[in-house]
């Protein structure tokens, strides 16, 4: 019977957290951001109508541009990302050119060896450092 109720407590307890991580939340508009903000801020400070007005338009401001900034930055990370990629292609061509067929039949097992190990390590740091501290260099 315990082991049923554990079982239990750990089935919901790894539900809950893998919804919680999910982002259901629609997106707001920033008008409607604007809106959030400006009706908390006139709870909060007692703010009169006029200046509920100048508060919002001020917000809208800075959530539109706050938009254009994240979007400006996805299609920077996305440029520099497709610049990186046609960069590793091309040392990788001219890399290929240089090797002997042995060599290359080498050179891919030790990529895919890599690779492998990235994958398999993936998770396992945090900050940097490596899930297995305890070892003293």
């Amino acid at each position: 019977m315990k082991k049923i109720i554990l079982t239990v407590a750990i089935a919901l307890t790894a539900f809950t957290a893998s919804y919680a991580q999910k982002d259901n939340k629609p997106k707001l508009t920033p008008e409607q951001r604007a809106e959030k903000v400006t009706s908390n801020l006139k709870t909060k400070l007692s703010l009169s109508d006029e200046q509920q007005k100048k508060v919002y338009q001020i917000e809208v401001d800075k959530m539109k541009k706050a938009d254009e900034w994240r979007k400006a930055n996805q299609e920077a990370m996305k440029s520099k990302r497709e610049e990186r990629q046609a960069f590793m292609k091309a040392n990788e061509e001219k890399l290929q050119d240089v090797l002997t067929a042995d060599q290359k039949k080498n050179y891919e097992a030790m990529r895919q060896e890599k690779k492998s190990e990235m994958k398999n390590h993936k998770g396992h740091h945090r900050r940097g450092l490596k899930a297995d501290s305890t070892k003293q260099s």
